[in-house]
């Protein structure tokens, strides 16, 4: 097998394809020249919609008194005041939060589901609400409710913590069954200030190198200098690939 002649472009390559979590192989193979992708052609890696779903059961229950669980569902009611459940929502630092579904029954005229989503920072510091706080309103029986984050949020575990605060009215006829939140996985903004001397701020794959160098998969080819149009062995592709995957530990 030939070695690859564009270091930049395969690593730009692995940063995509490392950023999803399918079809790596594939994005690598295809990616020794490097185009933009069009919105929606991939339904993977860094243009994919990516679910994360939080069941009823999932959620703690902070205010009011519960009514239970539906057995057939899975689907959670208040018994006795408004009821307010919560879940912390669990994101890989640098994902970008877009919305959440509510998966609702709602058949009471007077009483709703609504759902939002907060941010705080550690240590008892600012709430932030990221999304409209709404739900099914008026009785549109069992479907799903879509609220959009106010801006897209990046998610930094570092120094926040991010929530889904449920509420419903003190009936069954007003029932969540689970919280679907949407995100997508985004490599990391470009510094101002290039690691390499040979891979500028204006070259194409610079925001790659850079993510790859600051993970510590690469620390280039000696001299402060990356190589960029050279060679890619099989030997130096395991290496990017089994340092950024972490592998391989048995089960």
């Amino acid at each position: 097998m030939k070695p690859f002649t564009a270091r930049a472009a395969v690593l730009a390559g692995i940063v995509l394809a490392l950023a999803g979590t399918a079809g790596a192989q594939d994005l690598f193979m295809r990616s020794a020249t490097v185009e933009p992708l069009a919105p929606g052609t991939e339904n993977w890696g860094t243009t994919a919609n990516i679910v994360m779903t939080y069941d009823a059961s999932d959620f703690e229950l902070f205010a009011g008194t519960t009514g239970g669980t539906d057995g057939s569902t899975g689907a959670r009611f208040c018994g006795g005041a408004p009821c307010g459940w919560l879940v912390g929502i669990k994101l890989p630092s640098g994902a970008s939060m877009l919305s959440v579904e509510l998966d609702a029954c709602d058949t009471d005229a007077a009483q709703e589901v609504t759902v939002g989503v907060f941010r705080s920072t550690k240590g008892g510091g600012t709430v932030t609400a990221l999304s409209p706080v709404g739900g099914t309103g008026a009785t549109p029986g069992c479907s799903t409710f879509v609220r959009t984050l106010t801006a897209p949020e990046t998610i930094n575990n570092l120094t926040n913590n991010y929530l889904i605060d449920v509420l419903s009215g003190s009936a069954n006829t007003t029932r969540f069954r689970a919280v679907r939140v949407n995100y997508k996985l985004q490599v990391s903004p470009a510094p101002g200030v290039a690691t390499f001397s040979d891979v500028p701020t204006t070259h194409f794959a610079f925001r790659f190198v850079e993510a790859m160098a600051a993970s510590g998969i690469t620390g280039g080819c000696g001299t402060g200098t990356y190589c960029p149009d050279a060679p890619l062995t099989r030997a130096q592709m395991a290496i990017f690939l089994a340092t950024a995957l972490g592998l391989h530990f048995p089960n």
